[in-house]
């Protein structure tokens, strides 16, 4: 199977790093820290502007993820899906303004995690769907509801893969815990094809 991976919160441990460093640059700012604590996704638990946080991104987003973990098991399984003789896309919305040279930074990332695909596919747009029907993927896996409903609509199977910020938000969508459930998930959806 061809099996699509978006990179950031499926790979990586984004959510994470983004957040601590959102916290830090929120003493530089109003000092308020979290103000909305129920609401899903870090960008919108501080009282900042679109604008502070488009700038936020911009200004340090190239350099946050150069420094991402991999996330628990990845690297394990993913090995052992190319193994089973499945390719692995990478498929990712790196772009411009927040990276000046998003393959470089993706692939120097990937690089030093020793982190083994098929091919990497840098999208224009956070919708994968035009990527995912170029190169024929089976399975999406991403992190984000929005767009997983957007590459169902469009025809493409998804599976999203569970955060803390997306938790409580599945709205019904397939998922997956961690990369073993996912792998498990993988495996019984191959079954049925």
């Amino acid at each position: 199977m061809n099996i699509g991976l978006d990179i950031d919160n499926v790979i990586t441990c984004f959510d994470c790093t983004v957040l601590q460093a959102f916290l830090q640059e929120d003493k530089n700012k109003r000092g308020k820290g979290i103000v909305n604590k129920i609401e899903g996704h870090f960008t919108k638990m501080f009282d900042w502007s679109q604008e502070e946080i488009d700038e936020f991104f911009a200004a340090n987003m190239e350099n946050l993820a150069k420094i991402l973990r991999v996330r628990k098991n990845c690297k394990k399984y993913m090995d052992k899906l190319l193994e089973d003789g499945h390719k692995l896309y990478l498929i990712s919305n790196r772009a411009y303004p927040h990276y000046n040279n998003p393959e470089k930074t993706t692939v120097d990332w990937l690089k030093k995690h020793n982190i083994n695909y098929t091919k990497l596919v840098l999208s224009e747009s956070p919708d994968k769907t035009k990527e995912c029907k170029t190169y024929k993927i089976d399975i999406m896996v991403d992190d984000r509801v929005t767009q997983c409903k957007k590459m169902i609509q469009g025809g493409i199977n998804c599976i999203l893969m569970m955060t803390n910020f997306n938790k409580n938000r599945m709205e019904g969508l397939p998922y997956a815990t961690s990369w073993k459930n996912l792998y498990e998930e993988i495996k019984e959806w191959k079954k049925d094809m």
